[in-house]
């Protein structure tokens, strides 16, 4: 279902996206109240920020 379908704030390239939009579809198909896990938002975690900001700086 991946490559086949957007899901809003994710990107399409991951294992992740893949389960996710599975997940997503078959949830709403069966008409279950269930939600696929969020999608991490890496960039605002500043443990992340401040990693890539500290290898940017090494280099």
């Amino acid at each position: 279902v991946g490559q086949f379908c957007e899901l809003p704030n994710d990107v399409v390239f991951t294992v992740e996206y893949s389960v996710r939009s599975a997940q997503t579809a078959v949830y709403t198909l069966l008409g279950l109240n269930r939600a696929a896990p969020a999608v991490y938002k890496g960039q605002h975690d500043l443990r992340v920020v401040y990693g890539a900001a500290s290898a940017l700086r090494n280099h």
